[in-house]
């Protein structure tokens, strides 16, 4: 699996040769590509940034899963999964920080190591 990061990478790239584009084809008259080539810059410009947002919440989990693992009890993340946030607290992801799923999660883990 591709990290978030590559491809926050990739698309700062090509907003910034889109961008070089749309300021050479404006400077040669050329108008309506360099409209274009502007509306390619706004979106790779919020891939990359929702990109970079994926890589603060991955930062934010790996740190939260440290601190429990060394025994301290973290407060939850805001919010707590991103599969909670999308579906308004219906449902929860593996990862999820809340205490509701998280003892779910824990004793699945204990069950799969008893049977092993």
């Amino acid at each position: 699996m591709t990290s978030p990061r590559r491809y926050q990478h990739a698309a700062t790239a090509g907003a910034v040769l889109l961008a070089a584009a749309a300021i050479t084809a404006t400077a040669h008259g050329l108008y309506l590509p360099a409209c274009g080539f502007a509306f390619g810059v706004l979106i790779l410009t919020e891939a990359a940034l929702r990109e970079a947002g994926h890589v603060r919440r991955r930062q934010l989990e790996a740190e939260w899963a440290r601190r429990r693992a060394l025994g301290e009890t973290p407060p939850p993340l805001t919010p707590c999964c991103v599969l909670g946030h999308a579906s308004n607290d219906q449902a929860h992801s593996e990862n999820c920080t809340g205490e509701h799923s998280l003892m779910r999660f824990l004793d699945r883990i204990e069950q799969q190591r008893d049977s092993a």
